[in-house]
């Protein structure tokens, strides 16, 4: 199939009988003819009955193609996992009490599915043997979650550093202080309450939220504040609200784009224009949702229904699930898919595609080749 490169890229062989360096927007980086094709695949495959290349040693001695000294066979879990697994995402309910315009989990009132608090319990021991650095608990509203704070003590426990993914709005000063360890990520849309409110469609969110913000900034929490960018025309708007953040004292504010997943692709529409690329913020985190620090590592996430996911944005591609029938642990290691041989051509349009769904390069290159290889023979 290939290997997988660090920055995040590809080495595939192509239709040609050579290989193709694809970057994680799909493009073309560079390619070795057949002959000096074989020399790369006999020093990576480390054939016995072959001396290491010349060529290949000379290559990574230049810094030619520096990535190949970093070469591993590209299999599902090297995809998955790529430098250690990093952050967990945990949602604990599909229930929201606002409905966003743009939810990639199309989170509502009206959605009940939920984790049991055993099911997240043994969520959290597979991910703390793993190794697992983070989990994050999202939903849906993760403080709709009536066992959360025991949740967040057990997680401690366990070794994991503990982020709280909110919209803030129920953050009361009860709330809080079972919750006060933890770190806090909100969301906030746009300067203008009305605005705000719009976006989210529960009247007096921004304010609330804005409430919760300084809440947890007042308590000595860590906070971090998510501005999503979900209509091209709100940039001014995005702009103002991002400032206000800052205003408030929050140091880590990442600035990005509704995503074309759930009801960011049917209802709203990704606001991926190039004005959007305007939007910026003093601190990025590769994405609303990523916490800090986990680009080379893996990711993974446990869907209110059991479903595991590579990411939250890849919510199509099962790789098991948890509950009875198996834990985390299970469904990463021996994930229900299988790498296929595709065209070079064929990976890139799905590499390059992903760039509305997806907000981070290395998910980007993981949702396009294990999509590419479900659609091919389904597990």
């Amino acid at each position: 199939m290939g290997w997988l490169l660090a920055p995040p890229s590809l080495l595939l062989p192509d239709a040609e009988g050579g290989l193709t360096w694809l970057d994680a927007q799909g493009a073309t980086r560079g390619r070795l003819g057949p002959e000096l094709a074989e020399a790369c695949r006999a020093q990576l495959e480390d054939a016995p009955e072959r001396p290491p290349s010349p060529l290949l040693s000379a290559l990574r001695a230049r810094g030619a193609w520096p990535e190949l000294a970093g070469a591993r066979p590209l299999e599902p879990l090297a995809l998955l996992r790529r430098d250690g697994w990093g952050l967990l995402f945990l949602e604990l309910t599909a229930t929201c009490n606002e409905r966003c315009a743009h939810c990639y989990a199309e989170s509502s009132p009206q959605r009940r599915e939920a984790l049991d608090e055993p099911t997240a319990r043994a969520v959290l021991r597979d991910a703390a043997a793993l190794g697992f650095q983070t989990v994050q608990f999202t939903g849906g509203e993760a403080l709709l979650c009536p066992f959360l704070s025991e949740l967040c003590a057990y997680a401690f426990a366990l070794g994991l550093d503990v982020e709280v993914y909110t919209n803030g709005t129920l953050l009361s000063a009860e709330r809080y202080e079972g919750l006060r360890r933890a770190a806090f990520a909100f969301s906030l849309y746009a300067r203008d309450p009305a605005v705000h409110d719009a976006i989210t469609r529960l009247p007096g969110s921004h304010e609330k939220t804005l409430a919760a913000i300084r809440r947890a900034l007042g308590g000595g929490s860590r906070v971090r504040v998510s501005v999503v960018l979900t209509r091209p025309g709100d940039l001014e708007e995005a702009q103002g609200a991002v400032a206000l953040a800052t205003s408030l004292g929050v140091e880590q504010v990442a600035a990005d784009l509704s995503r074309a997943v759930g009801r960011g692709g049917t209802e709203a529409g990704a606001a991926v224009t190039p004005a959007a690329g305007e939007l910026q913020a003093p601190a990025q985190s590769g994405g609303p949702h990523r916490g800090v620090g986990h680009e080379e590592r893996g990711t993974a996430a446990v869907l209110p229904d059991g479903s595991v996911v590579p990411c939250i944005l890849s919510r199509a591609l099962r790789l098991g699930r948890v509950g009875p029938e198996g834990g985390l642990r299970a469904a990463l290691e021996r994930p229900q898919v299988a790498l296929r041989a595709a065209p070079c051509a064929e990976l890139s349009a799905r590499v390059a595609g992903n760039l509305e769904r997806m907000t981070c390069a290395p998910c980007r290159l993981a949702d396009a080749l294990l999509s590419a290889s479900r659609a091919a023979s389904p597990a």
